[in-house]
């Protein structure tokens, strides 16, 4: 009988944020997969888990170079996806750790699709971490969204003029792989005015977080590539509504505030 594939995320860092059905799984999988950026090393993830994996799973360090070269890249994570394929036809339930969640920019996205290709009877299950984002806005006091804001999150390795598009159009944006561009996202934010509305976080929640309004201070600086900027607005939504609508003005019409029939309110 083929083994079980789960895509586990474990959060943005801080162990204690790891899931119920996370810890489930990783305290009874025989197999844990965890990416690392060279062969031999650790990762983040795995920091983020080992004293919940018992000694009597299997440990598995996978490569996933860090690098845009998508060419060289594919066959490595499809040897990755054979691996993990060979242990699931072995009968082997295995548990995939990637930071933040599993559908949301992850290495996991990559496994699955080309673990799916190798091998089709195989049965896959998400298992949702808190993503990176929300963290960010949990340590930042920035609102993902209110009301009706529209929220963007792009990779800030993104076009640079299209950049400087999102900040002009949308309320709340998450830039996502800053690292390696933030004197570029500096330069966008202050360009669009957006500057002292944002924050940098880099590994929220775990031990070595950075959280700052101070980006300018980061500029030439090496940081870990989980690194994003929050930009939200320079009003709270509340405040943003009293000052074009009044004391009557609301964000929502009566009937859209409602539930529609068969679903229950929040």
């Amino acid at each position: 009988m083929t083994g079980k594939l789960y895509g586990v995320g474990v959060g943005p860092g801080a162990p204690d944020l790891l899931t119920l059905r996370a810890h489930r799984i990783l305290t009874t999988v025989p197999v844990v997969v965890h990416p690392a950026c060279k062969p031999g090393a650790s990762s983040y993830a795995w920091r983020i888990v080992r004293d919940v994996v018992p000694a009597t799973a299997r440990v598995l360090g996978q490569t996933f170079p860090m690098s845009r070269d998508w060419a060289a890249l594919v066959p490595v994570w499809r040897e990755n996806a054979r691996e993990i394929a060979a242990e699931l036809r072995a009968g082997h339930d295995v548990a995939f750790v990637t930071e933040g969640d599993p559908m949301l920019f992850s290495t996991f996205l990559h496994i699955r699709e080309l673990l799916l290709a190798e091998c089709p009877e195989a049965e896959v299950e998400i298992v949702p971490g808190l993503p990176a984002l929300s963290g960010a806005a949990a340590l930042t006091g920035i609102p993902l969204g209110q009301g009706d804001q529209r929220i963007a999150v792009v990779p800030a390795t993104w076009h640079e003029d299209k950049l400087r598009d999102v900040l002009h159009e949308w309320d709340v944006v998450v830039l996502m792989k800053v690292a390696r561009v933030l004197p570029k996202v500096i330069d966008a934010l202050i360009e669009t005015g957006r500057l002292p509305h944002a924050a940098l976080v880099s590994r929220g929640t775990a031990e070595q977080q950075i959280v700052t309004r101070d980006l300018e201070r980061f500029r030439d600086r090496r940081l870990n590539y989980l690194t994003l900027v929050l930009v939200g607005r320079p009003l709270g939504f509340v405040e943003d509504l009293l000052s074009n609508g009044g004391d009557d003005a609301s964000p929502l019409d009566p009937e859209e505030a409602a539930p529609e029939d068969g679903q229950e309110s929040a």
